[in-house]
């Protein structure tokens, strides 16, 4: 089940991060709610960038902060999460159309699409494969 929820940011941050995520609430700023995914800028000791997605029905976070870089769902996350929950929004589901993608892909000249793809199989055997059945 994917319901974004304050028990959720807590048992995902734990105790710590999540009462300290609870004070960084009014320092989210650039909050965007994407097709799949929300961004954000949390200001703290410096400017972190913060990513929530759902991956399958798990809620994933990231930051660019020194313990989000380490893998851990931070304060920051917590923030932004809370902040989504202020604000009665959520964290989009992980199939929704994505329509902002689709648009700028859209906007890419062939050359471009051809190299982006390019970069993407090379490191990423799924699409790879995904590619090379694909008939034309």
């Amino acid at each position: 089940m994917r319901t974004l929820t304050p028990a959720l940011l807590r048992h995902h941050a734990g105790a710590k991060s999540y009462w300290r995520g609870l004070t960084y609430r009014d320092s989210v700023v650039d909050l965007v709610v994407r097709s799949r995914h929300v961004d954000a800028t949390v200001v703290g000791a410096d400017a972190y960038r913060v990513s929530l997605a759902w991956e399958d029905t798990h809620l994933a976070g990231s930051c660019s902060c020194p313990y989000g870089a380490q893998g851990f769902f931070c304060k920051h996350c917590v923030a932004v999460g809370l902040v989504l929950l202020d604000r009665g929004l959520t964290v989009p589901a992980p199939d929704a159309e994505d329509a902002e993608l689709r648009a700028r892909l859209g906007e890419l000249e062939h050359a471009e699409l051809v190299e982006l793809l390019y970069e993407r199989a090379c490191a990423d055997r799924a699409l790879y494969d995904a590619v090379m059945r694909v008939r034309g």
